[in-house]
C-alpha cells in the first residue's frame, strides 16, 4: 500500500485540499440525487444498517497490528468504518444539516435543513423500512443507499452460491458495485452536481474522483476479483470515473443551460431582487469549469487508450465551450451531444482494462500539462441585451470552489502513481511525496500559486520519467 493511500499524511492533506477547494462532497454534501434503483427495486425495503453489524459479517474491528493488516479483509469492517465519522463521512450526512454551517445555508434559502427535501434528498434520502427494518433518517446515507435496499437479498448474499445467483437480485434491490461502470454512476449521481439554488445559498460545489477518496473509507478489495498477480484495478476505476464525471458534468451543463432563467437565481424570493452576478460567476460557467477538469483527464485517457477518437472528443468539447458562449440552446445541444458521445466509453474501458503501460502514458501526459493547467482567466464583464444581470465571462483569480484540472491532476497522481511506478511514489531518493505536498499547497483556494503548481508538476514528471 503506497504512502498516498495510508491512513494519514498525504491522504489527510488531500482531504484538507478537498475541503478547502471543492471536495466537501464527503463532508458537507452528497449531491443532487442518488442513482435510481434498478427496475422493479422500488418494492424492496430497508432492513437498516444494524442488520449488517454482526462481528462475523461487517461489524468486525479495524486492524491495529501489522500482522492483522496483512490478513485484514476490509469488507469485514464495512459497518465499523461507516459508524466512525472520522473515516466514512456518509454516516454524518444528516448531522451536517444540524451544524451552524448547514443551518446558515438553509436560512439563506428560507427552509429548514432537517425537514426540507432540498437537503434530505442528499443528506438523508427517504427509504421505506421492511417490517423489522431499523432505518431512520438520522442515519444519513447508510449501507443500503449505495448497495440497494436489502429486504430480498440480505439473507441470500451470505450464502455460498451468492456469486452465481446475485444477478437475479438486480431487479429486487441489489446494486452491483463490483461493476465499475455501475459504481461510478452511483457515486457520480451524488458527487458531481448539486442543485444550483443550494450553491447560491452558500453550499460548496463538488468534485468527483473515484479512487483517491475511496481510499479514505475503503471497505472492499477490487483485486480479489482479478486473477492472482493481476495489475492494479485502480487505474481502470480512475479512468471509468473520469469518463463518468465528464458525462455527468455535460448533463449538468445541458440542464443549467436549459433553465429558462439560467443566468440568474429567480426561484426564491431571497434572490429575486439581487443581481447575483455583480459578484459571482454564472452558474453555467461554473459547470463548464467543473467539466473542464474531467475533460483534461479524459483527454489523457483517450490519447493513451483510444487515440483515433481523441480528435473527435476535442471537437465536441470545443463545440460545447463555443455553444456556452453562443447561448442556452447551443449550450444545451452541444452538451447533450458530448454526454451521448461519451456513453459507450465507460464499458469499453471496463472491458479493455488499463494496464501498467497505459497508466504510465496517462501520467506522462498529465504531468506534462502544468503550463496548460495553471492558466488563470481574467475578469471580463458584459451585459447581454436580453438580460438584466452582469455576466462575468472570466475570473481573474482562482474561484474559491473551482473544480478544475489542477485538483484533478493531483488526484490522478495519487490514483495512478503507485500502480504505474511501484515504490517511487513516496519518500526517499527519487520519491515524489515532497513534490506532491507542494502541489497540494499550491492549489490552496485562498492562496493559489499557479507557477509553483506547474513547477511541482514538472518535478513529478522529471522523477517519474527520467
Amino acid at each position: 500500500m503506497s504512502t498516498f493511500r495510508s491512513g494519514g499524511g498525504l491522504v489527510n492533506q488531500t482531504r484538507r485540499m478537498c475541503e478547502q477547494v471543492v471536495c466537501v462532497a464527503v463532508v458537507l454534501a452528497l449531491g443532487a440525487s442518488l442513482t435510481p434503483s434498478p427496475v422493479g427495486a422500488e418494492s424492496a425495503r430497508f432492513e437498516g444498517d444494524s442488520r449488517c453489524g454482526n462481528p462475523t459479517c461487517h461489524g468486525a474491528g479495524l486492524p491495529t497490528t501489522e500482522a492483522q493488516k496483512k490478513t485484514w479483509r476490509p469488507w469485514k469492517s464495512a459497518r465499523t468504518q461507516w459508524l466512525n465519522r472520522n473515516i466514512d463521512h456518509h454516516s454524518r450526512a444528516y448531522a451536517t444539516l444540524e451544524t451552524p454551517e448547514g443551518k446558515t445555508i438553509a436560512t439563506y434559502m428560507g427552509i429548514e435543513a432537517t425537514s426540507s427535501d432540498k437537503c434530505l434528498v442528499c443528506h438523508a434520502p427517504e427509504a421505506t423500512n421492511a417490517p423489522d427494518g431499523h432505518y431512520q433518517r438520522r442515519d444519513g446515507v447508510s449501507c443500503e443507499h449505495c448497495h440497494g435496499p436489502s429486504e430480498f437479498w440480505l439473507k441470500p448474499h451470505v450464502e455460498k452460491d451468492w456469486k452465481e445467483k446475485k444477478a437475479q437480485f438486480f431487479s429486487r434491490g441489489f446494486y452491483d458495485n463490483a461493476n465499475f461502470k455501475l459504481r461510478a454512476e452511483k457515486c457520480a449521481s451524488c458527487h458531481v452536481e448539486i442543485d444550483h439554488e443550494i450553491v447560491a445559498g452558500g453550499h460548496p460545489p463538488l468534485q468527483f474522483e473515484m479512487v483517491a477518496y475511496a481510499q479514505i473509507m475503503k471497505h472492499w478489495d477490487d483485486q480479489k476479483n482479478l486473477p492472482e498477480g493481476a495489475f492494479s484495478a485502480d487505474p481502470t476505476l480512475w479512468s471509468v470515473g473520469q469518463v463518468t464525471g465528464l458525462r455527468n458534468a455535460a448533463a449538468m451543463i445541458a440542464r443549467r443551460a436549459g433553465d429558462t432563467n439560467y443566468q440568474a437565481i429567480g426561484k426564491f424570493s431571497h434572490f429575486e431582487d439581487k443581481n447575483c452576478y455583480q459578484c459571482h460567476h454564472k452558474l453555467l460557467d461554473d459547470a463548464v469549469r467543473q467539466a473542464q477538469g474531467h475533460y483534461d483527464m479524459v483527454d489523457a485517457i483517450m490519447a493513451a487508450m483510444f487515440p483515433d477518437q481523441r480528435d473527435d472528443l476535442a471537437g465536441i468539447w470545443n463545440a460545447v465551450t463555443a455553444g456556452v458562449r453562443s447561448g442556452a440552446d447551443q449550450a444545451k445541444q452541444q452538451a447533450t451531444r458530448l454526454e451521448q458521445w461519451l456513453a459507450p466509453y465507460e464499458q469499453r474501458i471496463v472491458e479493455r482494462k488499463v494496464d501498467q503501460a497505459t497508466a504510465k502514458r496517462c501520467l506522462e501526459r498529465i504531468t506534462a500539462s502544468g503550463e496548460k493547467f495553471k492558466a488563470i482567466r481574467r475578469f471580463s464583464y458584459s451585459r447581454p441585451a436580453t438580460s438584466n444581470v452582469t455576466r462575468i465571462d472570466n475570473i481573474g483569480e482562482p474561484w474559491w470552489y473551482t473544480t478544475g484540472a489542477p485538483e484533478q491532476a493531483i488526484l490522478a497522481i495519487q490514483a495512478l502513481c503507485e500502480p504505474a511506478f511501484p515504490g517511487r511514489c513516496g519518500k526517499g531518493p527519487g520519491g515524489i511525496e515532497d513534490d506532491l505536498r507542494r502541489l497540494l499547497a499550491a492549489v490552496d483556494r485562498f492562496d493559489y500559486r499557479p507557477d509553483q503548481f506547474a513547477q511541482a508538476l514538472s518535478a513529478v514528471r522529471a522523477k517519474l520519467f527520467k
